[in-house]
Order: structure tokens, then C-alpha cells, then sequence
């Protein structure tokens, strides 16, 4: 089935600023908050603990012990795993449907989502970025090819392998438009970052707050896109999973 990038961009931005977007957005800033907060807390006191000034530069703190800091760090990067895996769930549903909820989006079979996702979270995490510095092209060939295996997992119940099958298998045929998408949205990060450093003037923590919220605007209208193009890819039925509906 062929991608339609113009309906992928209307219905994406819809889903995006649907009540189900504005949920995946609050969870999405309520992370990266957490995690950036609480890493920066982290390095600013080992640099204190090296006799070194930490303070300036590094953004914003949270009142935390290093400790307690380190693992509320590793806590909320993999809970911002299985804010994917709902933002996924929100968002790859019938359009008319992204103003309700059901639990099942948060609990169903999440225990089993979430080791799929941080599996398929760890390859990708290692063979693109290698991909793309050793060998351009290759690593945007899987880029795109695997950019919905973490949709598989979360939308499908997937395993790993299974989900960068299906991945590659609903990526056939529409390379060059994905390709499109996934070079807009550097370009767009790019921009949105550009913006956030401007608040930097005020105060690095300004800065980097504004960073966090601009960014996950951003993420969360790219989840949109990426969760019509899915759900055009897999024949337009956003609720074939029953659970979904």
C-alpha cells in the first residue's frame, strides 16, 4: 500500500492535538524533566566531588542526593519507554476515538511491550547511529525501514524480531517518502532546538526547560505523523486490533 505523506501530515497533526496527543504530551514533558533533571544533578555533583565547578552551564537541578539522582536517571529513562508504548497506543487509534480511553492502553500486556521495546530500543539505539557515521546510507536505509517497530510492539504485542519484520515489511515499497519524513524531522529538531537555546540567554536551566518543552512538541506531533503512516500502511484499520478499538 502506497503512503499518502499529504494525509499522513493532516490526520498526524489531528491526532497530535487530540486530548490523546495533550496526554502523550503531559507524560512525554513529565519524563524528560525527570530524566534531564535528574542526570544534570548527577554530573554537577560528580564535578563538586572533583573540586570542580559544576554549576554553570549544565541546566537545571533537582534537590536530590547523587544516589537518589542516579536512580531516579535510569527509573524514568525506561519509564519513558512505556510512555512510548501508551503515546503509541493513544495516537495509532480510529481518528474518532482520541478522545476517549480505555485501560487496556495502559495495561495490556505491558510487561511484555515494554521488554520488546527495550530491546528494539537498544538495537536501534546502537546500529543506527553506527549505521550513519560509518555508512550514510545504509543508516538511513534502516532508519527508515525500522522506524515502526517500536509501533509493531506496542500497537501489534510484537516480539523484537517480529516487530522489525513488520517494520521493514510496511516500509517496503514507500522508502523514499518515509525518507522524506525522517529528514524533515531532523530538520524541524533542529529548528526546535535553535529556539530552545535562544531562552539560554535568560538562564542555562530557562534554556533548558524550554528546550524539553519545545522538543516534546515537536516529538509528540512526529509520534502523530509517524502513528498515520502505520496505520495507513497496515490497510487503514487503526482498530484491527479489537483491544484498540
Amino acid at each position: 500500500m502506497a503512503l499518502h505523506l499529504s494525509q499522513a501530515f493532516g490526520r498526524g497533526v489531528r491526532r497530535s492535538f487530540s486530548v490523546s496527543g495533550i496526554v502523550a504530551l503531559v507524560l512525554t514533558v513529565c519524563y524528560q524533566v525527570l530524566f534531564v533533571g535528574s542526570f544534570n544533578t548527577v554530573v554537577v555533583d560528580g564535578l563538586r566531588s572533583r573540586g570542580l565547578s559544576g554549576d554553570a552551564g549544565i541546566g537545571f537541578l533537582l534537590p536530590l542526593s547523587t544516589e537518589i539522582a542516579a536512580v531516579l536517571a535510569v527509573s524514568s529513562l525506561l519509564l519513558g519507554i512505556g510512555i512510548f508504548l501508551v503515546a503509541a497506543r493513544l495516537l495509532a487509534r480510529d481518528v474518532s476515538a482520541l478522545s476517549s480511553f480505555s485501560g487496556d492502553l495502559f495495561t495490556r500486556r505491558i510487561g511484555r511491550a515494554f521488554l520488546s521495546a527495550l530491546v528494539i530500543s537498544a538495537v536501534l539505539g546502537v546500529v543506527i547511529p553506527i549505521g550513519l557515521v560509518l555508512f550514510l546510507i545504509p543508516g538511513l536505509f534502516l532508519a527508515v525501514s525500522l522506524q515502526f517497530a517500536l509501533f509493531a510492539a506496542a500497537v501489534e504485542d510484537t516480539g523484537p524480531i517480529e516487530s522489525f519484520r513488520r517494520s521493514w515489511e510496511l516500509a517496503s515499497g514507500n522508502r523514499w517518502r518515509l525518507l522524506a519524513l525522517v529528514v524533515l524531522f531532523g530538520i524541524v529538531g533542529g529548528i526546535g532546538g535553535a529556539i530552545g537555546s535562544v531562552f539560554s540567554f535568560i538562564s542555562p536551566a530557562v534554556g533548558q526547560l524550554a528546550s524539553l518543552v519545545i522538543n516534546s512538541v515537536l516529538v509528540i506531533l512526529m509520534y502523530g505523523i509517524v502513528a498515520d503512516s502505520f496505520v495507513q500502511l497496515r490497510g487503514g484499520s487503526a482498530s484491527s486490533a479489537s483491544s484498540l478499538a
